[in-house]
């Protein structure tokens, strides 16, 4: 069986599920969990869901987001930013989502000169 067929397979057998486990999805993409977190932190292009029982779960499109992404790597041809527009491409969405460190670093500083325009406010008040 060629690679391109197996491909298909895989393909085949996730267009039959609509919801997956993490472990179906390492199991069928033959990944490790480590390596989907990792991935799901660098490429911001597929987020885990989670049952009532705290279980990660992915749909359907993950799995396939996730599946190309792993070709792409194999293929080691394109950088890390190159696969991302690749997969927004070829999957119909562009991200434009602030990744969370980044908000909070921002909601943190945006807090820290609130606070210092506030004392000096107050200052200025008790003077006057």
């Amino acid at each position: 069986m060629t690679q391109e067929q197996k491909a298909n397979s895989l393909r085949e057998a996730i267009n039959k599920k609509l919801i997956f486990s993490l472990e179906e999805v390492c199991r069928l993409l033959k990944i490790s969990p480590e390596t989907v977190k990792e991935w799901e932190r660098e490429f911001p292009l597929f987020f885990a869901g989670q049952t009532a029982r705290g279980q990660q779960i992915y749909r359907q499109k993950d799995v396939l987001i996730i599946l190309r992404l792993k070709e792409l790597l194999e293929e080691n041809t394109l950088t890390s930013a190159g696969i991302r527009r690749k997969i927004e491409e070829e999957f119909g969405f562009k991200t434009d989502k602030i990744p969370p460190e980044k908000l909070y670093s921002a909601l943190a500083q945006i807090k820290e000169e609130l606070t210092e325009i506030l004392q000096a406010l107050e200052k200025k008040g008790k003077k006057g």
